[in-house]
């Protein structure tokens, strides 16, 4: 049946359930190890996802005993789980979004210092060394065929890690040229005018290599 409400952490989760049963703990911990930066709200929602999707009859939950007087959920996908993520394969993808706080500081860093501008430069670039290792500790991980959580999908794993490393190592090849570009800068604001040619000889490089069909946005 046409599941059209569901957003894309939902079928990240049913994704997950689809090679196996998992407890609420080992989903928690799946979209902990990368899941989260390819969908953001992913680690908001990673307790309550699972739970929603109960009471929409596409996952079931049962209780299991941990061997103490404690007990744990498991989740299973359901058939009707199952049909809802095979129809969304079918249909078209949503355009990629991308929430990067360094990124808009950046784009207003005139109402701060150039020194709060370079630390911001410098926190982007490790936290992008920091993402970029949880990815390569994943290939690592499912590099021997059968290995990892999922080894059925190993192969387009493997193509998606390769895309997260090359997006990591872009932001820290970008952090690294700007700090280059910024380094002679007194300010966040005069640059507008004492580097007036080199502001245009990257918009020139930009317009020159990738076209300018698209319609203005300021």
């Amino acid at each position: 049946m046409p599941q059209g409400d569901l957003n894309t952490m939902s079928y990240a989760i049913l994704g997950i359930l689809s090679a196996r049963d998992w407890s609420a703990y080992e989903v928690a911990e799946q979209i902990g190890r990368g899941m989260s930066e390819i969908v953001p709200r992913a680690d908001r929602q990673r307790y309550n996802a699972p739970k929603k999707l109960v009471e929409r009859g596409l996952v079931t939950a049962r209780t299991e005993p941990t061997g103490t007087q404690r007990s744990r959920t498991i989740y299973s996908i359901t058939p009707e789980g199952r049909a809802a993520i095979t129809e969304w394969m079918a249909t078209e993808t949503k355009a990629s979004t991308m929430e990067f706080e360094g990124l808009l500081r950046v784009c207003v860093a005139d109402l701060g210092s150039i020194d709060d501008l370079r630390n911001t430069l410098r926190t982007v670039r490790a936290q992008a060394e920091m993402k970029r290792q949880v990815f390569v500790a994943n290939a690592r991980l499912i590099k021997t065929p059968g290995a990892g959580s999922f080894p059925g999908r190993q192969h387009v794993l493997a193509m998606s890690a390769k895309y997260m490393v090359g997006h990591f190592t872009h932001i820290i090849s970008w952090v690294d040229w700007m700090l280059d570009e910024v380094a002679d800068w007194p300010d966040t604001v005069t640059p507008v005018e004492t580097h007036a040619d080199r502001i245009q000889a990257i918009l020139d490089g930009i317009i020159e290599e990738y076209g300018d069909s698209s319609p203005a946005q300021e």
